[in-house]
């Protein structure tokens, strides 16, 4: 499906403007419409959290200058945006059901990996772990330090196991898979493993779709797969991964694959996730 509607989240956080500038990018890339929402209830204190243990006066004042923030914030979306087409929405309440709500007419969702060292986004926050579970569409997590200006989607690691989430997150990834000079399949063999089997289907799926492909059997005993399939994307120079989000969100509990956990944490690549 192309990308013609790009959902960006806006908070009053450090990095939004690295995902302002990414979805400026994309939609000058692919001729997409971006619909802008702000969040104007506090990062550090979710809806779900506010009736224990934060009172009505601080969440008052964090709830007031975020709304001052919001004006801030639209002026430099608005500047950015000038060129493109976008809508400007503020909204209060629990960042990742705002965002599920208007994913269902998106075809691409932008949030920031959590920063491992900001107690709010480890234990509160969590958008970028509970998004790709609750959305449609793909999500886009952003590393928490990438520089705004760095390119992506140039050489795409593909994370290949034959399961419906990855297939999902392959689909999901067909546009920017077209545009990319390079894509590598990516596929984890334990020792005397036969990784091309394992590859070749999905190989033939992309080569009829049009993208050229090359295969990385990643030797993996023991460990985290996380880990296993970051190292490989650094072994073959990647700047973007592509990868099925494993877990699931019930009734706000969270319940991770150790993969999806791993990567969430310390990626250094853009990751499409797919769930």
């Amino acid at each position: 499906m192309p990308i013609k509607t790009i959902l960006l989240h806006m908070a009053n956080d450090e990095r939004h403007g690295a995902r302002i500038e990414t979805a400026v990018a994309l939609a000058k890339r692919f001729d997409a419409f971006v619909e802008v929402l702000y969040i104007a209830s506090p990062v550090t204190m979710p809806a779900a959290v506010t009736g224990r243990g934060a009172s009505y006066a601080f969440l008052a004042e964090a709830t007031a200058i975020a709304h001052e923030k919001a004006e801030e914030v639209e002026r430099e979306v608005r500047a950015a945006l000038k060129d493109c087409s976008y809508s400007w929405t503020v909204e209060e309440g629990d960042h990742v059901e705002q965002l599920a709500a208007r994913a269902v007419y998106a075809d691409l969702a932008i949030v920031t990996q959590s920063h491992p060292a900001h107690l709010e986004d480890r234990v509160l926050l969590q958008v970028p772990d509970r998004l790709p579970l609750e959305v449609p569409c793909p999500t886009l997590v952003l590393p928490y330090d990438q520089p705004a200006t760095a390119g992506f989607g140039k050489h795409i690691v593909v994370a290949w196991k034959n399961v419906r989430e990855a297939s999902l997150a392959v689909r999901n990834a067909m546009t920017f898979l077209t545009a990319a000079d390079r894509v590598t399949v990516l596929t984890l063999e334990p020792p005397g493993g036969r990784g091309e089997d394992q590859a070749r289907d999905i190989m033939v799926f992309l080569e009829r779709h049009g993208v050229r492909t090359h295969h990385q059997a990643q030797l993996h005993r023991d460990g985290d797969v996380g880990e296993a399939i970051l190292d490989g994307a650094r072994q073959v120079g990647a700047d973007m991964l592509v990868m099925g989000c494993y877990g699931h969100s019930r009734l706000r509990e969270m319940v991770l694959g150790g993969a999806t956990r791993t990567i969430l944490r310390t990626m250094h690549i853009p990751a499409l996730m797919s769930h």
